[in-house]
């Protein structure tokens, strides 16, 4: 299961939501990688290492080294979960997404369920290349109308890469419009509303320690949209992608 988070313009929280989405996978947390091409931000939140992480696996995989799974590469956060690091240096972090995009297998099968945070996917981005073997993309966003205005003028592009039944907008903050406006508009389902929540965004963003965030309204609403698209179907290349490993 290799589930996209992203957005397409502004910074909307894509970070955050990847991490809480991955915490709070059904059954276990999943896998998280940040595979933003203009660097990472989970190193800084949580004092870790950038290596081993993102740079590391694309280093093997440059190099045609096996890869057999992603204890070599992963490091713990305090949440609970495991997650590959991206590099601080756009210009690393670029580097090393632009070596997987190649190889967007070895990605996606390092654990039985991975979330990649791609960031912003501006054109020409090299996280595009992922899209393909994804079985859900949740575009996250802002529910101002100019931030609407742009996923709105981007979604046929993306639609070319990921089915359009697996692609989900997840709207952060407060908003004008209800939910089935927004999928009206956009021709794709609204997989969650993301609340402002200070206690929660504060634990998600290496803040805070509190044991019991899992019952605030974001975290809730994190949860919601995990077992939303824990569900998606299998990617229309996942047979492309399993005959190149095979």
């Amino acid at each position: 299961m290799f589930t996209v988070v992203a957005s397409v313009s502004g910074a909307a929280g894509v970070s955050t939501t990847a991490l809480g989405v991955a915490a709070l996978w059904p059954n276990r947390p999943a896998l998280l990688v940040e595979a933003d091409p203009c660097g990472g931000v989970l190193a800084a939140r949580f004092g870790l290492a950038q290596d081993p992480g993102l740079a590391a696996l694309a280093a093997a995989a440059r190099h045609g080294a096996p890869v057999s799974g992603p204890v070599p590469f992963m490091q713990s956060l305090p949440l609970g979960l495991h997650a590959l690091v991206g590099p601080g240096a756009a210009e690393t972090a670029a580097g090393a997404v632009s070596v997987l995009a190649g190889h967007p297998q070895a990605l996606a099968g390092l654990a039985p369920a991975v979330v990649a945070d791609a960031g912003r996917l501006y054109p020409g981005s090299p996280a595009h290349a992922l899209l393909g073997c994804a079985n859900a993309l949740v575009l996250v966003t802002s529910g101002a109308t100019e931030h609407l205005d742009h996923l709105d003028s981007r979604l046929t592009a993306l639609r070319t890469i990921t089915s359009p039944g697996d692609v989900r907008v997840a709207v952060v903050g407060k908003c004008a419009y209800e939910p089935q406006e927004i999928s009206e508009r956009l021709g794709v389902p609204v997989g969650a509303h993301l609340p402002g929540d200070r206690w929660g965004a504060a634990v998600l963003a290496g803040r805070m320690n509190a044991p019991g965030w899992t019952r605030t309204r974001l975290a809730q609403a994190l949860r919601s949209l995990a077992a939303t698209v824990a569900t998606s179907p299998q990617p229309r290349h996942a047979r492309t992608v399993l005959e190149v490993v095979r």
